[in-house]
């Protein structure tokens, strides 16, 4: 069995966005915990594993071609926020990259954006810990809880915790806090679905 054998607080931002990819079916989402910390164990840096992850994946036959090609094979990164700091690990998921996930050490920024309108939470030690947004809707707000809840793997205190806080983001009119609930209450991609869609599902 291969285990990450070194810079654990990065490795865990590549099993952070592994799930995320995996809840995406991007194709490097359905690689094994093994496979992942086999390629991580020959990177130094985040950089270096976002390159070498796909070709390495490919060669190993760990991911083939599709009918419509190999799909997602791996995450991208972005600079460090600080000189001499980790990069982050950048996911995006759906058809116009309107969920962007940023994983740094101890922190995840999760977004979503549709047009001008964005919601975005950033949660740190499984707490959320900052919430900015614009003409958010309810259904927004749940769409970033539920994927902070895949990516972080809470426990169901501080899943609960990172519900409530983005819960309070939303209006207190009534259908405004049923569109919250309706959405968050889905676990799988039709969360992206639009309301005509899921008031028919409900």
């Amino acid at each position: 069995m291969t285990f990450a054998n070194r810079n654990l607080d990065r490795y865990a931002c590549v099993i952070k966005a592994w799930r995320l990819a995996g809840w995406a079916s991007h194709a490097w989402g359905n690689l094994t915990g093994e496979q992942l910390a086999e390629v991580w164990n020959l990177c130094p840096s985040m950089a270096a594993f976002c390159a070498l992850l796909p070709g390495y994946a490919i060669c190993k036959g760990w991911i083939v071609e599709g009918p419509v090609g190999y799909g997602v094979l791996g995450p991208d990164w972005a600079l460090p926020r600080e000189p001499g700091g980790p990069p982050a690990l950048v996911v995006e998921i759906g058809a116009y990259g309107q969920i962007r996930a940023q994983l740094w050490p101890g922190e995840t920024v999760l977004r979503y954006e549709h047009g001008e309108r964005f919601a975005q939470a950033t949660v740190a030690d499984g707490m959320v810990v900052g919430m900015d947004g614009y003409l958010a809707e309810p259904r927004d707000w749940a769409r970033i809880g539920r994927l902070l809840i895949v990516a972080e793997q809470p426990t169901d205190v501080e899943a609960e915790g990172i519900r409530e806080a983005l819960r309070n983001m939303v209006a207190e009119e009534q259908g405004a806090q049923q569109e919250f609930d309706k959405y968050f209450a889905l676990t799988g991609p039709e969360i992206l679905a639009g309301p005509e869609v899921i008031g028919g599902a409900i």
